[in-house]
């Protein structure tokens, strides 16, 4: 029932989610210390089908200077404590893992092209200090900063820091390896269909064995250590949102040098434990093999936006031992979700969190339908339910009610409490008299509800009904709820299902990347989406095209809520029925203040801790 999964996904419904954990081990490569003259190298590129000649100067590596940690209010070091509820380390292979631990290491430990901000969901600079984008949208140039380094921890330990030890600059070919590496097959990367934007990978991919032959077809180049180009199959501004993911991290090339996987073997996590050297490129660095303890990176140059100078990381077997940790003032934020409630005193539930995921469970209509063809009874059936309700009954309120389609956390959305018409039902009931039927009474039976056969999508199901009755005036008998398997109801409703077809059915939809781009272009236009509902094309998709080409945020932005207005608004098309967003639920103690990741990784180097308070209910808890 789910198109999709929570943190990145498209059709799944409510069961448990596997995912690949894999490691990660990073080649160290001894830097030159002694001063090296300049080498010239001239280059001939094929770029678009026109060749770019290019010279390169090859300088010697900056050396780097140690960034002061930050003070703090108090002479211990400020350390966010935090627990993984797991028994392994978790993979951190940007390229490979699904895990959402060890996203969130790769997060802190990897740098960008790019980096998502949380709080006003805009994507920054992170290792691209600029970008330009050519004329037709499809060549982006990347201009990158020479003062990121892969680092390691060093000899030296200064009060009671370790100083990061420089091994090379970050350069664009380390960018070039990652991505050709994600569209190569044999890498197996869950994410590899996301870069089939990129020339030439949709191509690579489709190959069993890819020879490096091959993937130079690929269309990304490192025109120098710091001028990446990427060729694009067509215009797409929401490219930029994609460069701000793990899968997109860079990896140094010689990681995968036959020397080191001669010495080491080709598993990563493995030679970590048998000694292998790990680079890390981020704002943090782990200071052992299982990435228990991470020390913010002394060589970092971005500043921290938090004052987090260690992440202390407590790997414990189940949640409940978690939460007596965090009782006893020894974790600073915690996953709660699976936790038991009932147990929690009222000073505990009060600094419960909720974080919505974005996965929008919804309604979705039959356009062919001889009920949902009128746009009057889509909005009626709409606005007479109660998204509220629905979620206390259905959620016990771990979800958030929506009415219109993008989530938080996603470019281009809007507030939740702004764009849409919700819960209405005077709205409801006018609607339904100025429909062709009049009344719902006269709306033939046997209106087909199509739903998955869990228990939970048949008690939506039966409130969702029970609100038509009571607001439209509806009569129970004339509608027909049938319970399938997951796999039949997506069968059922394709738009070439024919009489398969309910009239209507539920559904979610979660992203693959944070934009709007992957919710109105991929879920909702007539022609570039599965169009489920079949609806036919109309001004909203050539605007939806539009913002899917405008660079320009502030637009890009007022065409993503004028698109929601004309979708879900009081005279919107309503093609779906928006209804609930799930959500985790996460304890945090009142000395800690952060905006949580709602999709990707969660950014240590973010959080706020107030160093005295956390002290001081420490000792009071002692």
């Amino acid at each position: 029932m789910i198109e999709k999964q929570s943190k990145h996904n498209t059709f799944i419904f409510l069961s448990c989610l596997a995912f690949i954990i894999s490691g990660i081990v990073l080649f160290s490569a001894c830097a030159d210390s002694q001063e090296v003259p300049p080498i010239v190298v001239t280059e001939v590129f094929n770029i678009a089908g026109e060749e770019l000649i290019v010279t390169r100067i090859l300088e010697p590596t900056p050396t780097p200077t140690a960034v002061p940690s930050p003070a703090s209010e108090s002479d211990e070091a400020v350390v966010l404590d935090l627990s993984f509820v797991r028994t392994s380390v978790p993979g951190i292979d940007p390229q490979v893992t699904n895990d959402p631990d060890g996203i969130d290491l790769i997060e802190n430990l990897f740098v960008g092209l790019t980096r998502y901000n949380h709080v006003n969901n805009q994507v920054e600079p992170a290792l691209a200090q600029s970008w330009e984008v050519s004329e037709n949208g499809r060549i982006w140039t990347f201009s990158l900063r020479d003062d990121i380094f892969w680092v390691r921890p060093g000899e030296r330990v200064v009060d009671g820091y370790v100083i990061a030890e420089a091994v090379r600059p970050v350069v664009a070919s380390d960018i070039v390896f990652a991505i050709q590496r994600t569209c190569a097959r044999e890498t197996n990367s869950p994410d590899a269909f996301i870069l089939f934007l990129i020339q030439g990978c949709e191509q690579v991919h489709q190959l069993a064995t890819a020879t490096p032959a091959d993937l130079e077809n690929v269309g990304v180049r490192a025109l120098n250590d710091t001028t990446l180009q990427v060729s694009l199959n067509r215009s797409a501004a929401h490219f930029l949102t994609i460069t701000s993911l793990w899968f997109m991290r860079p990896l140094p090339r010689e990681l995968f040098e036959e020397s080191f996987v001669e010495e080491y073997g080709s598993d990563w996590q493995t030679a970590v434990q048998n000694g292998a050297p790990f680079l890390t490129s981020g704002p943090f660095m782990p200071l052992d093999e299982t990435f228990g303890t991470l020390q913010r990176n002394t060589l970092w140059p971005i500043p921290f936006q938090g004052n987090t100078e260690f992440v202390q990381i407590n790997y414990v077997d189940t949640d409940d031992i978690a939460l007596l940790l965090w009782q006893a003032k020894s974790l600073d934020v915690i996953e709660a979700t699976n936790i038991n409630q009932t147990t929690l005193s009222n000073a505990t539930l009060q600094q419960l969190r909720l974080v919505s995921q974005q996965t929008l469970f919804y309604l979705n209509f039959n356009f062919e339908s001889g009920v949902f063809r009128e746009a009057n009874i889509r909005r009626a059936f709409s606005a007479a339910i109660d998204r509220q309700f629905l979620v206390e009954e259905v959620f016990g309120n771990a979800a958030l009610p929506m009415r219109h389609l993008l989530p938080p956390g996603v470019v281009g959305a809007p507030p939740v409490d702004q764009v849409g018409l919700g819960y209405s039902p005077d709205y409801a009931r006018l609607q339904m008299a100025e429909s062709g039927f009049r009344t719902c009474r006269l709306i033939p039976s046997d209106i087909r509800f199509m739903v998955t056969s869990s228990d939970l999508s048949l008690l939506q199901a039966e409130l969702i009904i029970q609100m038509w009755i009571d607001e439209l005036g509806c009569d129970e008998s004339q509608f027909l709820v049938e319970q399938v398997p997951f796999g039949t109801l997506l069968a059922n409703t394709r738009a070439d299902a024919g009489a398969a077809r309910p009239d209507i059915w539920e559904l979610a939809w979660a992203s693959y990347f944070p934009d709007g781009q992957n919710w109105m272009g991929d879920l909702l236009h007539c022609q570039e989406s599965e169009n489920r509902e079949k609806r036919p094309c109309g001004e909203v998709d050539t605007l939806i095209r539009e913002a899917a080409n405008t660079l320009d945020m502030g637009k890009r932005l007022e065409l993503y809520r004028q698109i929601e207005n004309i979708m879900f608004g009081e005279s919107g098309i309503m093609p779906l029925v928006p209804l609930y967003l799930p959500a985790d639920l996460v304890l945090v103690q009142d000395w800690l203040t952060y905006q949580p990741a709602l999709f990707g990784g969660e950014q240590y180097d973010s959080y706020v801790i107030e160093v005295a308070r956390k002290e001081l209910e420490r000792s009071r808890s002692q």
